[in-house]
This record gives structure tokens, C-alpha cells and sequence, in this order.
């Protein structure tokens, strides 16, 4: 018989995180279980990343030691992200830092529609040849960041694709740490600047 725990593992293996508020079901399971799925990961070398305060768990698969004998397999794959996912992730990020220490947000989660990314990035597009060209890319990195896990479409504008509304993840948190943030940032002023 399965182990009472084995769905969340298999969505932990499915997804890049498991948000408490997306799925209560699984997310009530891994706090009932917690201590047996870590332990199911950590015989496969990954590390269960359990953020309570930001409501979401996710995998992790550190590099073996050096002097480690028989490594194991690497199971989870690292995925990069373009010169422009990154830049968008990094813009993404700031803001909901923005968010998350504003007094006068309405919800603590962030939403923005495909406008308010737009505006918020096409500073950083500014050598795309015309509007459409840049909206056709900002569509597909978003498509790209909301496969990642960091976006998710809670809106689907059919007749207004700008109202199209997402929600920022905080798995967002985990890619880009606040030290990072400042490099990217500093960086993209560069750019900016020199464009």
C-alpha cells in the first residue's frame, strides 16, 4: 500500500512549488507528513524547502561533496532563464518587494495585469522594431516565467489581453535573493542608461 504521503511527493516532483494557498489539500498533507517526506527526499539527496511564511514548499537538489563516493543522479534540472525572463523576473521581484513592504497594499498576495508588466518593462525594450513586435515577446516570456512557476494567470483577458491579470509568486523569492536583486538592478540601470 502507498504511503499516506506518497501524492504530495508525487506533486512535489511534479511542480516547481506547492502553495498552500493553491492547493490546501496536498499542502495540509505535507504538514500532517512533513517529517516523512523529508526524509523520503533527503535518501535521494534533495532537500524539502519549506517557507511557511511565503506558503509554499519546493524541492531542492544541492551538489553532491567533492569527496563524495557514489553521488547521486541529478533529478531536478536546473533551468535558465534568457538574458529577458531574467530581466522580467528581476523587475518582478522588485516589485513585489514593493508590495510585501507597502502599508497600503490590499491583499498580501501581488497581481498585476499584461499592461502594468508591459509598463513596468518596455523601458528595457526600447530597440524592439514596433509595438506588436514587443508585445508578442513580452507574451512569450511571460508564457515562459508562468511555466517556471513564477507567474500565474488568474484572468484571461480574450477580448482585453492587456487586462490579463497574474499573480507574482513568491517562488520568485527563492530564484532571486535580495543581493541578487541589487546586482540585476544595478546592472539593468546600466543598460538602461546606455540604450
Amino acid at each position: 500500500m502507498p504511503a499516506p504521503y506518497a501524492s504530495v511527493i508525487i506533486k512535489l516532483l511534479q511542480s516547481h512549488a506547492l502553495y498552500d494557498t493553491d492547493d490546501r489539500a496536498h499542502w495540509q498533507q505535507l504538514e500532517t507528513h512533513e517529517a516523512a517526506v523529508r526524509a523520503h527526499f533527503a535518501q535521494l539527496g534533495m532537500v524539502l524547502d519549506l517557507n511557511r511564511a511565503d506558503g509554499y514548499a519546493r524541492l531542492t537538489q544541492p551538489e553532491p561533496a567533492d569527496d563524495d563516493p557514489t553521488p547521486p543522479l541529478r533529478l531536478l534540472r536546473r533551468v535558465p532563464l534568457s538574458y529577458e525572463q531574467a530581466l522580467l523576473g528581476v523587475v518582478l521581484r522588485e516589485w513585489l518587494e514593493e508590495h510585501e513592504s507597502s502599508a497600503h497594499a490590499a491583499s498580501p498576495h501581488l497581481f498585476a495585469t499584461r499592461e502594468q508588466l508591459r509598463e513596468r518593462v518596455e523601458l528595457f525594450f526600447r530597440q524592439q522594431p514596433n509595438q506588436k513586435a514587443f508585445l508578442n515577446k513580452l507574451d512569450a516570456i511571460i508564457e515562459r516565467l508562468t511555466e517556471h512557476g513564477f507567474l500565474k494567470m488568474t484572468h484571461k483577458g480574450d477580448l482585453h489581453p492587456d487586462q490579463t491579470r497574474y499573480e507574482v509568486k513568491p517562488l520568485l523569492k527563492a530564484k532571486i535573493s535580495l543581493e541578487k536583486l541589487s546586482e540585476f538592478l544595478e546592472k539593468l540601470r546600466n543598460h538602461a542608461e546606455s540604450v
